[in-house]
């Protein structure tokens, strides 16, 4: 059982009681019983619509939001779509229209949830591919549109907070409440069982005395005089019961977009005429996923692939592969695009060799770099490139892309600019035949010098602090790396990282 939604459901039937015993039933010109006038919106946000409330769509203005968008795409380049995938992280800015902006629709479906139209516009995404080389744009295709739609979870759920503010729904707040009583965790004890059906008994009641059409106003001030107690009381009542799970949280929200875009490459153009359906559940709009989100939550993934990819003559010439294809909105306090160039020592058997790299790197600041004492990052995206013999030739060192089981973290300690560091490092390292990955974390050691914010990317509602400074890291514990059938390939011995900012 979700505690949240039966405190929300209870909130909610307070509010509503209010709302009536304040206002009285309003009177049409015939004299029958009509619906209560919403009341008025914020200046800055969009016009209340003719439907119930909704608290995920009320507010939302006529201003685009701007996301900050990380990607992780598996990508084949040919036609053949047995051909080897790469995963590509791509970083960047995506421009997200939507309802109330003029174009964009607002609905009700048949079983009550409201819906939303929405569009990615202005993708400004960059990666890096190993298979070709250098570094690719993901953007908007202009003559094929990305639409989708935000929808409220189905009324199971929570409708009693979505839908329920007209007159004549106390029966359908009722079937909600019941539906919440019935939603249970399998493990949730008894105690809290009986609790929980208790007081969804004592809500119909309030319920049922709060849809009786013939009541005066008088009477409804009246009755809610005694109501309001009760209501308070249940919210207390429920709010005191611990949720076997603590970190489960209700969504209010599916999203899915059909998803096109355009790919510009050092080997030219591709793009998909057949939409990629990227789907995931959000709990706010915009839809950030923070360190402290709930596993699954904001996290959007591609579906019904692969997809091909047609070249500028129409050709099939690449492919959405279905390995991978996840994206996430991030807000971090600051953004530090660096270059590196540095060593990295690899071993097998009685071989050593010494393999010089470098490339771009992005890093996000958890809290502004200085802002405190202590303070925590994340290494986003690598794409370092070298040539190995022990490895077959070409190499490229990437961040290991993930939502939910190893992130590349560590945490600053400051003095002024300056901040001694320490990260744990996952990584892909891409060869001419495989992709390997270390199980255990590379442990970075070394130190940031002159750290500063020296600007600041700026689209639209999205202002992004640009960290700029150097630093020097080294790991020199082996970790060892494993191909795709978990089979040890190679080991690395040392690491060596020297940063500079990224022009």
């Amino acid at each position: 059982m979700k505690m949240k939604t039966v405190v929300a459901s209870l909130g909610f039937v307070l509010a509503l009681v209010v709302t009536v015993a304040a206002a009285g039933p309003a009177k049409s010109d015939s004299g029958n019983s009509a619906p209560v006038a919403a009341a008025a919106p914020a200046p800055a946000a969009a016009p209340a619509p003719a439907m119930p409330p909704s608290p995920l769509f009320d507010r939302l203005t006529t201003q685009p939001d701007v996301i900050y968008l990380i990607a992780n795409s598996s990508v084949v380049f040919g036609p053949d779509p047995h051909g080897r995938s790469e995963e590509i992280t791509f970083i960047g800015p995506v421009t997200v229209p939507k309802w109330p902006m003029p174009g964009y629709g607002r609905r009700m479906l048949p079983d009550g949830r409201q819906q939303i139209d929405i569009e990615l516009t202005q993708s400004e995404l960059t990666g890096e591919s190993y298979m070709l080389g250098g570094p690719i744009v993901l953007g908007e295709h202009p003559d094929l549109r990305s639409l989708g739609t935000i929808t409220e979870r189905p009324v199971e759920k929570d409708a009693v907070v979505g839908s329920a503010a007209q007159p004549g729904q106390a029966h359908f707040l009722l079937a909600s409440a019941k539906s919440v009583d019935q939603d249970g965790d399998a493990s949730a004890d008894s105690t809290q069982q009986k609790t929980i059906h208790e007081n969804s008994q004592k809500l119909g009641a309030i319920l049922d005395k709060l849809s009786k059409p013939r009541l005066s106003s008088t009477q409804r001030s009246s009755q809610f005089k005694e109501m309001k107690p009760s209501v308070e009381q249940l919210i207390n009542d429920v709010a005191k019961i611990q949720p076997n799970n603590p970190s489960a949280e209700e969504v209010p929200a599916d999203f899915v977009v059909s998803r096109k875009v355009l790919l510009t490459t050092a080997k030219g153009i591709l793009y998909n005429e057949t939409a990629v359906p990227v789907r995931g559940r959000i709990d706010s709009i915009p839809p950030v996923k923070f360190q402290s989100t709930p596993e699954g939550v904001n996290v959007f993934r591609g579906m019904e692939l692969p997809v091909a990819l047609l070249d500028k003559e129409g050709n099939v010439n690449g492919w959405f592969y279905s390995k991978a294809h996840m994206a996430y909105a991030v807000l971090p306090a600051a953004v530090e695009r660096s270059y590196i160039t540095g060593s990295v020592e690899l071993k097998s058997g009685d071989k050593t060799e010494s393999v010089q790299v470098s490339g771009p790197a992005e890093i996000h600041h958890m809290k502004a770099p200085g802002s405190s004492d202590k303070t925590s990052a994340e290494v986003m995206m690598l794409a370092l490139r070298g040539h190995s013999d022990l490895l077959g030739g070409d190499i490229m060192v990437a961040e290991t892309f993930s939502d939910r089981d190893h992130f590349s973290r560590g945490e600053l300690n400051w003095n002024g600019t300056n901040a001694d560091s320490k990260f744990d490092l996952y990584v892909d390292v891409y060869t001419p035949s495989s992709k390997l990955s270390n199980r255990e974390p590379l442990d970075l050691a070394g130190a940031f010098v002159d750290c500063k914010i020296n600007g600041h990317l700026e689209k639209g509602k999205l202002n992004l602090p640009l960290v700029g400074g150097k630093a020097q890291f080294a790991a020199n514990s082996a970790r060892v790396l494993y191909d795709e059938s978990e089979k040890p390939v190679i080991e690395v011995s040392k690491l060596q990282l020297n940063l500079t900012e990224r022009m």
